[in-house]
């Protein structure tokens, strides 16, 4: 199995990158998995959406979804037969949302006629080819699913927008790479309480690889500056007890 990182910034980007978006392949099977704003240009420089099996939205803020609209551009303006269409998976209850993205950019129709959409329910794996998703929630400003991606005897898992929580911790368990945001520098940064948080500092990231006995732990979403994010490769580091790396845009990693 795969991994190749596409976009790796927040959404405030990093200049230069596009948001979050990343291809997973194994099994015979090709996966875009996140579609933020920047990532179909840097999909065509390896692929055309033809050659993908699937994408997958992890939830529906704009840093991870925006560039279903600029997807679509690539299609015939006409109505696609159902085999010709790309499947979408979207969170559960999102229809609506897309729905209404849809009517600003093109007509009720502007996504429909050209994708095939669909809801996961949440907690069932899926399957394409022989590559096996298993989502799991976890806990974000709105409702957000991470996932854990099995193929080739390969177990990778990417954990979307996430506070600590269950679901990021079922996430970790015993998987060969851990695709983690490291969003915050400070708690500082995250919503104060009352209000539940919505992200990870890098140490946190570096703690659930390790208490989840991850093998190796790729941070990203996450702020990067003229040091290369050293900060947080050094704070996750730190909490993991081995060597961690940060997403490189265009890099593809081995699972």
């Amino acid at each position: 199995m795969r991994l190749t990182v596409l976009g790796r910034s927040p959404a405030r980007p990093n200049p230069g990158e596009a948001c979050a978006g990343y291809l997973v392949e194994g099994g015979g099977t090709r996966l875009l998995v996140d579609i933020g704003p920047g990532i179909v240009a840097q999909l065509l420089r390896r692929h055309h959406p033809d050659e993908l099996d699937a994408v997958i939205v992890s939830h529906m803020h704009t840093d991870h979804m925006l560039d279903l609209v600029t997807l679509r551009y690539l299609y015939p303006w006409r109505r696609l037969a159902a085999e010709e269409r790309l499947r979408v998976v979207l969170p559960p209850g999102s229809a609506d949302q897309l729905l209404d993205l849809a009517r600003g950019a093109g007509g009720a129709k502007h996504f429909e006629d050209a994708f095939r959409l669909t809801e996961h329910d949440g907690t069932t794996a899926f399957g394409f080819g022989s590559m096996t998703l298993t989502p799991r929630e976890t806990q974000h400003y709105i409702p957000c699913w991470g996932f854990r991606a099995e193929a080739d005897g390969g177990r990778l898992a990417y954990t979307a927008d996430t506070a600590p929580c269950d679901g990021l911790t079922d996430l970790a368990d015993d998987v060969d790479l851990l695709l983690s945001e490291a969003t915050l520098r400070s708690l500082d940064e995250d919503a104060q309480p009352p209000e539940p948080r919505g992200h990870l500092t890098p140490a946190e990231a570096g703690s659930a690889a390790r208490d989840g006995g991850a093998r190796r732990l790729v941070l990203t979403h996450l702020p990067v500056n003229g040091d290369g994010a050293a900060w947080a490769r050094t704070d996750a580091a730190a909490a993991f007890g081995s060597d961690v790396d940060i997403a490189e845009p265009g890099r593809t990693y081995e699972v």
